[in-house]
């Protein structure tokens, strides 16, 4: 039967009290929690940060009537305080729209003398991760079902550790001060008082399986996880997400956004005496920062978004007012100091929607920046204002700018001309592209736009080549890429090359998009100091699509400069055995059902298409249970350990202290690959010849061509002879006895030997001939190194031995039994089991496409509660 009176309980405080809605609370003194005490609803986050406690204040004086708050919690380096009940008391609802750091909700760390958490009125926190540690006197942390609280199981975490050992806490109805046993009759608490509040669901018994512990109404309809204090969406009180017409919604669609938790009409935000704001549709009580407000002609207030003025960025704070600009009503200058903020996604998203600047553009002395392409909606610079009442565009000191628009787009720049100086990767002829921009007619003259002061760090114009890679092998982890054959002409300057990977879920990467220049973007980079065309790139996650490409490493002078890239291209890895399910967790409300919790494995390397559920009963003596909890983890070694994945070093270098930025140590880039790879000794007579040579004498001094004959002549054996000469030189050169080095009567023999009578022209022929080859076999040095494994194929016989399976180089398919469950499934209820036992339960997870792709199993030890605990949770619910 539905418990009627604790479903009126936990309405009643909703549907009754007034809501008083207040901003994010910074609280550090006992003074400032006057703030606090009638807010009834935090919209924003909470901060209990460097606060003392003192001895003689008055708990009352901390306590506040807040029921939900809209962003985060956090506890940090607290003295004194002995509990959260006494200022949270009727605190049920964290919703973690805004989290701390991007990733938590909750934070409860390094409070000295905290004793108990005592949210004892705590139902959800909906997003987020939740982490307590290093609170060396915390108890009542392990008999919390933090499983229950969280509003996504599979995608929420939590983090418990270094807090006080639980052996040395009390227990859930424990002793009380007059040394009477208090009868608890769950494993679940806040405190020795005060159980973990649970909303019964209507029904349990007969639920579909999906349904889980959330359970069904009498039409069993699996309740939604939406609604925080009942089970279905209708008539929902208090919602996990948005309320809209008493239903609960998980976004404002068509619809105005009020306090980060209710959708309301734009008739509703009039009528409430706010300002239905269209960029992000939000009914705020004041116009944001970037806004002004004005008075429409039905004297209605309005937020006009106002972009103007000039605008410095110099780090990533400074981009707030420039939110959803379309036009900037003014000019813009960009000039950033912190090398180490990541902050080149930030611009793409602050300034995606600018289409028009009426002043100026000003680029200066921003080392983060490779390209101009987060202005990729950018159509016209007018030119209202002008730098030195000439220049529109000033782009100066820019140390690893080499691109400026993106590609295929063309910015108009309406009066005045250009101002390029001090870009040393960026090309001379690539600004020089500009002049078509120019609406004002002005030619782009040297003084404004120096070859010498741009580009002259790399290689430009057609000098520039085109590599052409191709994946050639590939496995779960690794690569190998090969390249074209360098032509002979460039192999002489030819250092290596650097092969450039990242993560790519969609093809939709481009070379500069998110490129920081001192590396601090999500693209890797290898490094080849050889001039072998193949590579591998190692340490890949399985499963994972990457975009890469490649650009050669080139000693350049000014007689010589050649350099090469490729374009963006894309490869995925093959899938592998899945790593252990994250975390297990098992609770038994009934006296014949275990519930099974877990999380996906951190490393799923595939696709994971089932689960394997086996459970058996385990029988342990007594002193062996004393030594388990209620829910132990036995193979903690492999669920908890992260395996160290080894990522190569970020493609640009990483900074350890603030001076790293200094240009005239750039020179290094330079210098650096000459100070190692030029030989400082006088050449010897015998070298590597890639170049002019006096005659075919000195040519063939280079090295011994044996080899060269050799596969000349062999491969002549298998073609069709065209003349009677070449008929009987294939004749003697494929004879087994054991061949001498070249000399050369042999080189005449195979008709190598340059003669005076010889024409020039076939001399010349033989001579590009054995040069292109040397080429190539300096290419293809060391094959073997870049070989690949791959898993082996699956054994024709089941039941083939283990020598068999070495002989074959194959693998037996592994034979698996169990409950089988969807991917997409992460819990599982186990019935009909003997009441007061342990059980044994292991998960698996299993890959799509891999054999033996089960990871291994991840255990637990869960014992069912006793009929006599079955039987006192019944009566206190009826």
């Amino acid at each position: 039967m539905w418990p009627s009176m604790l479903w009126l309980l936990l309405l009643w405080p909703v549907s009754t009290r007034t809501e008083s809605i207040c901003g994010s609370q910074e609280l550090r003194q006992v003074s400032d929690f006057e703030k606090l005490r009638n807010c009834s609803i935090i919209v924003g986050h909470v901060h209990i940060a460097n606060f003392q406690l003192p001895a003689n204040v008055n708990l009352n004086d901390l306590r506040s009537e807040v029921t939900e708050i809209t962003d985060y919690l956090m506890i940090y380096r607290t003295t004194g305080l002995l509990t959260l009940e006494s200022i949270f008391p009727k605190l049920r609802l964290i919703r973690g729209q805004k989290l701390l750091f991007d990733r938590y909700s909750l934070i409860v760390y390094e409070n000295r003398n905290l004793r108990e958490l005592g949210l004892v009125e705590l139902l959800r926190i909906q997003k987020g991760y939740i982490r307590i540690e290093s609170n060396p006197m915390l108890c009542f942390v392990e008999t919390v079902d933090w499983i229950y609280l969280l509003g996504n199981r599979t995608v929420q975490h939590f983090s418990i550790k270094l807090n006080k050992s639980p052996n040395h806490c009390p227990v859930c109805g424990g002793l009380a001060a007059d040394y009477s046993y208090r009868v608890n009759k769950t494993i679940n608490c806040w405190n020795m008082q005060r159980t973990q509040v649970r909303v019964v669901p209507p029904k349990t018994e007969g639920c579909p399986v999906n349904c889980g512990r959330n359970g069904c109404d009498a039409k069993g309809y699996c309740c939604s996880n939406n609604c925080v204090t009942g089970c279905s969406n209708q008539n929902c009180t208090l919602c996990a997400n948005f309320l809209r017409n008493g239903r609960c919604v998980d976004q404002c669609i068509a619809s105005y956004e009020l306090n980060r938790r209710q959708c309301i009409s734009f008739k509703e935000c009039r009528q409430r005496k706010l300002i239905p704001l269209t960029q992000g549709y939000r009914c705020v009580d004041r116009c944001p920062n970037n806004h002004k407000p004005v008075v429409d002609n039905n004297g209605a207030m309005q937020c006009q978004l106002e972009c103007k003025g000039l605008f410095h960025v110099k780090r990533a704070a400074d981009l707030e007012q420039l939110q959803d600009c379309v036009t900037i009503n003014g000019s813009l200058i960009i000039e950033l100091e912190d090398i180490k903020e990541k902050i080149v996604s930030a611009l793409e998203q602050a300034l995606d929607n600018v289409k028009e600047i009426t002043g100026y553009l000003k680029i200066q002395q921003s080392a983060p920046l490779m390209s101009l392409t987060f202005l990729k909606n950018l159509d016209t610079i007018r030119g209202d204002e002008l730098i030195e009442n000439k220049y529109v565009l000033w782009v100066v000191n820019n140390h690893h700018l080499e691109h400026i628009w993106p590609a295929n787009r063309q910015v108009a720049l309406q009066r005045g001309t250009v101002f390029f100086h001090l870009n040393p990767r960026l090309c001379h002829d690539k600004i020089m592209k500009l002049q078509s921009s120019l609406r004002s007619g002005h030619q782009i003259s040297i003084a404004d736009v120096s070859p010498n002061s741009n580009g002259e760090r790399v290689i430009c114009g057609d000098l520039v080549q085109i590599l052409d890679p191709v994946v050639e092998d590939i496995n779960s982890t690794a690569v190998r890429i090969v390249l074209d054959y360098m032509i002979t002409d460039n192999i002489e300057t030819l250092i290596g090359y650097s092969y450039h990977y990242m993560e790519a879920p969609q093809r939709n990467i481009t070379m500069y998009d998110g490129r920081h220049g001192c590396g601090h973007d999500n693209w890797l980079m290898d490094v080849s100091i050889s001039k072998s065309r193949r590579h591998v790139i190692s340490n890949l996650k399985p499963y994972t699509q990457y975009a890469y490409f490649v650009k050669t490493l080139t000693r350049t002078d000014y007689h010589m400069q050649i350099d090469a890239y490729s374009k963006i291209q894309y490869f995925r890895t093959l899938p592998s055995k899945s790593s252990p399910v994250s975390r297990l967790f098992g609770t038994s409300d009934f006296s014949t059902q275990i519930m099974v919790h877990w999380w996906p494995p951190r490393l799923p390397n595939g696709n994971i298409t089932r689960y394997i559920v086996n459970y058996e009963l385990h029988n342990i003596t007594e002193p062996e249970a004393k030594n388990y909890a209620e829910n132990k983890t036995l193979n903690a070694k492999d669920i908890d350990c992260y395996c160290n994945i080894q990522e190569p070093y970020y493609s640009g270098p990483q900074p350890e202290d603030e001076n790293f930025y200094n240009k005239d140590q750039m020179i290094y880039e330079d210098a650096l690959p000459d100070l190692i790879y030029v030989s400082r000794r006088k050449l010897l007579a015998k070298k590597e010849k890639f170049g002019m040579v006096k005659d075919f004498d000195d040519l063939i001094a280079g090295r011994p061509i044996e080899r060269i004959v050799n596969r000349t002549t062999t491969t002549s054996t298998t073609t069709t002879s065209t003349s009677t000469t070449t008929t009987t030189t294939t004749t003697t050169t494929t004879t087994t006895t054991p061949k001498p080095p070249a000399t050369q009567s042999s080189l005449a023999v195979n008709g190598f030997k340059p003669t005076t009578t010889e024409d020039p022209a076939i001399q010349y022929e033989k001579f590009r001939l054995y040069v292109e080859e040397k080429m190539r076999m300096v290419q293809d040095t060391n094959i073997n190194d870049f070989v690949i494994l791959h898993d082996p194929p699956k054994c024709q016989n089941a039941h083939a031995s283990v020598a068999n399976q070495l002989e074959q180089k194959c693998a037996v398919e592994e034979e698996l039994s169990g409950i089988s469950l969807s991917g997409s499934q992460l819990f599982y209820n186990l019935t009909e089991l003997q009441p007061n036992q342990y059980y044994r339960i292991s998960v698996r997870a299993c890959v799509d496409g891999v054999i033996n792709g089960c990871s291994n199993p991840a255990t637990i030890l869960v014992k069912t509660i006793s009929i006599e605990s079955t039987d006192l949770m019944n009566y206190s619910e009826s």
